[in-house]
């Protein structure tokens, strides 16, 4: 199967590096650069986004630190295994028995501290891909993409960590309670309360707050499980 085109790269009254940096994670992170591949030559590379090498240089700076590209002097960037050592870890732990109420109280442990993780170490490229999800997030979508947004403001969060281990349970996670969660979209106000929880966590990560990164996790989630308490309990009557 061919990959998908690559998504365009728009320019927004930003900083431009952080904006270079969140398009080059997402392409990443979606399989279009893979683990293992050579990232095009930087003039190549600059060209194709209509940047400057300096401000492709900033980017490729932080996706380094971020451990998603490695970088040899005179040589391309390569991209690096972490998201496929996180594959790994998603495919160990999916041949474990356990049920969706398992997932469900794993979520409630880490989720809320990633919430909290990425309030102290979000990088501005981070908050972007934060927010992008958000504005593609809205109460009008089908359920079933409006839950792939759900899915994937959380792999945000996880992602920053930049440990396959969180990545890795959190794709598990989202794997686990996917056909419950589904629940928690079946309606425009649920989704509405939903994108809602997203969008109180986003501001409390982007304004640093720690704490109400935090709790703004937890009230989502219970917003969360209730919908899917009561889902699960109109299809058993």
């Amino acid at each position: 199967m061919g990959k998908a085109p690559a998504p365009a790269f728009r320019r927004r009254p930003r900083s431009l590096s952080a904006e270079l940096t969140a398009h080059l994670e997402q392409m990443i992170a979606s399989g279009h650069f893979p683990p293992g591949q050579a990232l095009p030559a930087e003039r190549k590379l600059a060209e194709s986004l209509g940047v400057s090498r300096t401000s492709l240089r900033e980017a490729l700076q932080e996706l380094e630190n971020k451990r998603l590209i490695e970088r040899h002097h005179g040589r391309q960037s390569i991209v690096t295994g972490f998201h496929k050592d996180a594959g790994s870890v998603h495919e160990d732990l999916s041949d474990l028995p356990s049920s969706a109420d398992h997932a469900i109280e794993i979520e409630n442990l880490i989720e809320p501290h990633l919430a909290r993780l990425g309030a102290q170490n979000a990088t501005r490229a981070d908050i972007l891909q934060l927010e992008a999800v958000l504005n593609a997030s809205h109460e009008y979508l089908p359920p079933e993409q409006s839950l792939q947004m759900d899915i994937e403001f959380h792999l945000v969060l996880a992602r920053m960590c930049s440990n396959p281990l969180v990545l890795g349970v959190s794709k598990m996670v989202a794997d686990r309670t996917q056909e419950g969660r589904i629940r928690a979209h079946a309606t425009q106000e649920s989704r509405r309360l939903c994108i809602a929880g997203h969008r109180e966590v986003y501001e409390a990560v982007a304004a640093r707050d720690l704490d109400g990164a935090e709790e703004a996790m937890r009230r989502h989630l219970d917003d969360v499980h209730r919908f899917m308490r009561e889902g699960r309990e109109t299809s058993n009557r």
